[in-house]
């Protein structure tokens, strides 16, 4: 895409160098649309210059005199009136009337590099964040829905028929390659809370906002599983009614060795504690994830800009959710920890999941 994106804008310029004219009709294109930063100051410097007051043979003059007044060097050199004519070439530009849809599809190409630049700064984040500041990280999500809200008003301010002729549905189903593996886990403290779940049964009404995707070791995942299901109906919490009821649900189920561990290694009272850990580590993770599949939708070129939108939008909802949950387990009583040791340091389910540590518009 990175190829073509270049071909439309030199035909953009290159219209423009044709009918300068129509300049005060592109000013919907801006600056930053543009992948390269002498195209941006070209288009910026050709929005400077009135071309109403310039006969047609004086434009070449012109123009070279308005990029001789751009201040950075490096950008005047790379602009030399060879190259800055060789646009106005028939090869560059096809047709000069089509400068609008030229102007469409350099938008649409910057929405995409917005896009993926914003799930980028989402899995950064998620990666570098600490699990107790899960809730500040998570304002980055946020941050990224207003980009995208922007980036949707960029391309809602060009015309109509633009939009019309670019705005296409993908022939088949979008779909983005999922990730190897997780960004953010935790075993300890998950094996920790649900040891103390199940030593004291109880602290489930204290964690309400805690779910069993939360978990990403498939076995303390089931036992969590069945302790919320025996809780819901008010039946006894012990290792043998958990590993009964664990068998009645689809996955793996815990082994007889991580209940025993769980059994003799709970420490009452501190689930609320180390349940926010959970949450705030397993949020990163989907956080990550998230930015992942933004990623990865922006660079589909099948994907117009409505679309990438959206679709980038709907990726966003599992973290807004996440934060939510944060929200409303900030508001309940929190328990604090014992000097006991909760879990024994060595505690090592099986099977454990690895773990690996702009252009603006």
């Amino acid at each position: 895409m990175k190829r073509l994106t270049l071909k439309a804008e030199e035909a953009l310029l290159g219209a423009m160098l044709h009918r300068p004219e129509a300049l005060p009709s592109m000013r919907w294109i801006p600056p930053g649309a543009f992948s390269r930063p002498d195209y941006a100051a070209l288009w910026q410097t050709l929005h400077s210059v009135d071309f109403s007051k310039v006969p047609r043979n004086e434009i070449p003059a012109a123009v070279t005199q308005a990029v001789a007044r751009i201040e950075e060097q490096g950008i005047r050199h790379l602009l030399s009136p060879a190259r800055v004519m060789g646009l106005a070439n028939r090869n560059v530009c096809p047709d000069p009337r089509t400068a609008p849809l030229y102007g469409g599809m350099v938008v649409e190409a910057a929405i995409h590099r917005a896009v993926e630049h914003a799930g980028e700064q989402l899995r950064d984040t998620a990666r570098q964040a600490k699990a107790d500041h899960a809730r500040e990280a998570l304002e980055q999500a946020d941050r990224t829905g207003r980009r995208l809200d922007q980036l949707g008003s960029a391309w809602q301010a060009a015309p109509e028929v633009v939009r019309n002729l670019l705005d296409t549905h993908p022939e088949e189903p979008v779909t983005t390659a999922p990730r190897t593996e997780r960004a953010r886990v935790d075993l300890q403290v998950e094996a920790e809370t649900v040891a103390s779940l199940l030593a004291e049964p109880r602290q489930l009404a204290e964690v309400p906002w805690l779910r069993n995707e939360d978990f990403s070791h498939p076995e303390l995942k089931a036992v969590f599983r069945a302790m919320q299901t025996l809780d819901q109906r008010q039946a006894p919490i012990d290792p043998v009614t958990v590993a009964w009821e664990a068998q009645r649900h689809p996955g793996p189920q815990p082994s007889e060795q991580v209940l025993a561990e769980l059994q003799y290694g709970g420490n009452p009272g501190t689930a609320a504690w180390t349940g926010e850990r959970v949450l705030g580590t397993a949020a990163l993770d989907r956080m990550d994830a998230a930015g992942h599949d933004i990623r990865n939708l922006a660079r589909h070129p099948a994907l117009a800009p409505t679309g990438l939108v959206d679709h980038a939008g709907q990726a966003l909802k599992p973290v807004d959710a996440d934060r939510e949950r944060i929200h409303q387990a900030d508001r309940e009583p929190e328990l604090a920890p014992s000097d006991t040791e909760p879990v024994p340091a060595d505690f090592t389910p099986h099977d454990s999941p690895a773990y690996e540590p702009e252009m603006e518009i």
